[in-house]
């Protein structure tokens, strides 16, 4: 029996140090992207074989992108991103493909966030000021003169 319980530990600790992947994203079907093709497809076309896409620039509607970015993680470390796909596809005035682009993990950049805060206006109030900032301005129960508080009465007549 002793032996059995480290074993069993030693079982479910190789266990939670699973690796996962997910897969998330764009996933076009084997071949789909092989066949789109410059200067003869339109957007329909595009769509038909590969999908919608994942995201449309912001200020070019002509600019469409597809994609696709697989995570991986082991046990208890942080999940990290081992693959990203980016296909950038550039219509013409006349809605056809003007140009295919490729993208990797190799062409990713990281952006670090700026720290700074926006200052609001008012005061900060200290953990004594919010406690005792309301001492004194509560009045006492408001005598009743009858009926009930706050319901509507009777106009003058």
């Amino acid at each position: 029996m002793r032996r059995a319980v480290p074993l069993a530990l030693a079982l479910l600790a190789v266990a939670a140090c699973e690796s996962s992947t997910a897969i998330r994203g764009f996933a076009p079907s084997p071949g789909s992207v092989d066949k789109l093709e410059v200067n003869t497809q339109s957007r329909e076309d595009v769509q038909r074989l590969i999908g919608s896409p994942s995201a449309v620039a912001t200020f070019n509607p002509n600019v469409w992108y597809y994609i696709s970015q697989k995570q991986e993680s082991w046990g208890p470390k942080r999940p990290w991103i081992s693959e990203q796909n980016v296909i950038q596809i550039t219509f013409n005035d006349s809605g056809r493909i003007s140009s295919l682009k490729y993208y990797d993990l190799e062409d990713a950049k990281d952006i670090t966030m700026v720290a700074r805060i926006t200052p609001t206006s008012g005061k900060e109030l200290t953990v004594l000021e919010q406690l005792l900032g309301n001492v004194g301005k509560f009045t006492g129960p408001a005598k009743q003169t009858g009926g009930n508080p706050g319901a509507p009465t009777g106009g003058g007549g």
